[in-house]
């Protein structure tokens, strides 16, 4: 067991540039909380009690469906309040930011490894994330936090989050135990725990030599800054001298050298950075260095003043051990191309990616031919462009009349229908590959760098309902699994080359969700596509389809819940339609900005051509020479 707060490791009472210093080697651990859980539970796995409860438990990490109440975003709000304003987490800027040592990336590192093979390591992930809630945020963090940012609750707001995943994880722990082979689960999630805990420690070991280091050593950080910023000072300073020097040659050629010198200048008074001219004069409004620093990098100046009446140390000043050699390469060779492959093997291999990494090839190719035919014929059609000048007071209108249109659509006094009890229950059965992978165009909006932005927790919100917000009996597939069973339809797991291959199906039963399958694993390159399709197929049945499926069931005597409850969860108000709707204006918020029409109408018309999307494209006799692929 761990001690949540890790104090009694600390020697320290950060200064505001230490507390920097902290913050930002925490931040690539801060900005991915939650990261390790991100792909445990999916569409393929919704409907179970142990990716239930584990969704239970990311959700409360990353805000459920709340921007605001994201982990990694309060943490970016905490590290905003401190002056430290990083790049996104995928960024390659993030990688390179002199800030962020090698060693801090370590931890979110195995995170999210463990992510990227969640059958696998699904006993790993677990205790990883254990070890994540129960740490919770590191005493050294919230005491930094606090220097800087003395009347902030953020740091108050992450503990309660890290605690209220808890109960579920232990949930999920008690059910992954349960079977025969309980033991080997328990060191399997003993070694998640315990790498965790021990790459956690060297993280704070390495913080704490840093620190010491710095106190022993006041110059270092000095040196470090002048080392990243001399190279823009060059030019300035005419015939001016330093050390008998000229200034622009010594604070390029030798920064410890330059340190030193400056250090017994007359600009400085040891000890006493309110007394010093460097900082009073030069550095002060009107100064010749007024916000040539940022105020980070002004409290390091201080901090190096302040330390200037300590006795040296012996040894050499090295540098600050922030910046090494660019990261290595992790990424591995291309995998071979797959054949083309029936639709029906593609979903079979789309549910079990980890046995079948080469389905990713062959998926973007899929893709982009299914999109290209959807785009074919844009402006024709019961599907055909709405307007081609974008607004969002002309997509509000559109989106409202085809609302009504669908419930105008549905009669209540219509006669009862004229299919027969096969016939309904045959076209429930075809719906089937579909229904059991419900949201799984969106499955990949759980990760980092998507979940932690307005549109993810948008699209989050949206999946969450769709697989029971961690509920099995809330799960869609599970409550259409009992109207299959109710309709004395028995089926193999939906995961399985025998579910693939079932006889009663057809084989265009497979082809849309294979689509959502496939554009679901490039939610970066595809995401203009996936926010139209997501609007279609939250539209799609409300108000008038559900409506007719509900009286066909009924007829029947079969339960109705599942068409009722999309009928509801879907509305146009406040249900997954509005937020379908509301995720492409702020996407289109975004591109407005760039002034750019030409941009603008190709964002739109990319918009709409996944709306398109969701029914299965027509092929053309060319199709048969040469496939078509999308220009994106």
């Amino acid at each position: 067991m761990i001690c949540r707060s890790t104090g009694a490791h600390s020697l320290l009472e950060p200064s505001a540039a230490e507390s920097l210093r902290i913050l930002a080697r925490y931040a690539p651990i801060g900005l991915l909380a939650g990261c390790v859980l991100q792909n445990f539970a999916q569409p393929a796995n919704g409907h179970l009690p142990l990716a239930a409860h584990a969704h239970a438990a990311h959700a409360r990490l990353v805000g459920s469906g709340q921007y605001s109440g994201n982990l990694a975003v309060l943490f970016r709000q905490c590290l905003e309040q401190a002056g430290l304003f990083l790049p996104p987490v995928g960024s390659a800027r993030y990688q390179d930011h002199r800030q962020v040592p090698e060693h801090a990336w370590c931890l979110p590192a195995y995170r999210l490894s463990l992510a990227s093979f969640p059958e696998q390591y699904q006993a790993e992930i677990l205790g990883a994330a254990w070890f994540e809630c129960l740490l919770g945020v590191p005493a050294l963090v919230g005491a930094a936090q606090a220097v800087l940012a003395p009347a902030s609750d953020v740091v108050k707001r992450l503990e309660q989050q890290y605690t209220s995943a808890q109960a579920s994880l232990e949930a999920a722990l008690k059910v992954a135990c349960e079977g025969e082979d309980a033991q080997a689960v328990l060191v399997r999630v003993h070694a998640g725990f315990a790498v965790s805990h021990n790459l956690f420690f060297d993280w704070l070991h390495h913080c704490r030599q840093d620190l010491e280091a710095g106190r022993l050593h006041p110059a270092r950080a000095m040196v470090q800054l002048v080392r990243d910023k001399g190279r823009f000072a060059a030019g300035y300073h005419g015939k001016l001298k330093l050390a008998k020097q000229p200034f622009d040659e010594l604070i390029v050629q030798d920064p410890e050298r330059f340190v030193e010198a400056l250090g017994q200048s007359r600009w400085v008074s040891p000890g006493r950075p309110d007394d010093s001219l460097l900082v009073t004069r030069l550095l002060a409004f009107g100064g010749p260095m007024f916000r040539v620093f940022s105020e980070q990098e002004e409290a390091v100046i201080c901090d190096w003043i302040r330390g200037l009446d300590q006795p040296a140390t012996a040894g050499a000043i090295d540098g600050d051990g922030t910046h090494v050699a660019a990261p290595l390469s992790l990424a591995s060779p291309p995998a071979p191309p797959e054949q083309r492959l029936p639709v029906r093997e593609m979903y079979y291999r789309l549910l079990n990616p980890e046995q079948h990494p080469q389905i990713r090839q062959t998926a973007a190719a899929f893709c982009s031919n299914w999109l290209a035919r959807s785009a074919r014929g844009m402006f024709k059609g019961s599907n055909a462009l709405p307007f081609d000048t974008y607004s969002h007071r002309a997509l509000r209108a559109w989106f409202e009349a085809r609302a009504a249109a669908q419930v105008r659509s549905y009669s209540a006094d219509a006669d009862p229908t004229d299919k027969s009890r096969d016939d309904v229950i045959d076209e429930a059965l075809q719906l089937c590959p579909m229904i059991l992978i419900d949201g799984a165009w969106l499955q990949r909006w759980t990760n980092a760098g998507l979940v932690d932005s307005p549109i993810g927790a948008l699209l989050y919100k949206i999946l969450s309902d769709e697989i029971g917000n961690g509920d099995t009996a809330l799960n869609h597939p599970n409550i259409y699994r009992a109207l299959m069973a109710q309709m004395g339809v028995g089926l193999p797991d939906f995961r399985s080359r025998e579910f693939a291959s079932f006889a009663r199906f057809t084989d265009a039963a497979f082809e849309v969700p294979v689509f959502w399958l496939s554009v679901s694993l490039f939610p970066h390159r595809y995401l203009p596509e996936t926010l139209g399709l997501n609007l279609a197929m939250e539209l799609s049945g409300v108000g008038g389809a559900y409506r007719t499926a509900r009286d066909e069931l009924r007829q029947h005597g079969f339960s109705t819940l599942f068409v009722d409850l999309h009928n509801t969860i879907d509305n146009v108000s406040t249900g997954h339609s509005a937020m379908a709707l509301d995720a492409i204006e702020l996407r289109m918020d975004q591109v407005l900005r760039s002034g750019n029409p030409q941009q603008v109408r190709g964002e739109w018309h990319r918009i709409w051509t996944g709306f398109r999307a969701l029914a299965a494209p027509p092929r053309g006799w060319r199709e048969w020479l040469r496939p078509a692929r999308y220009a994106h």
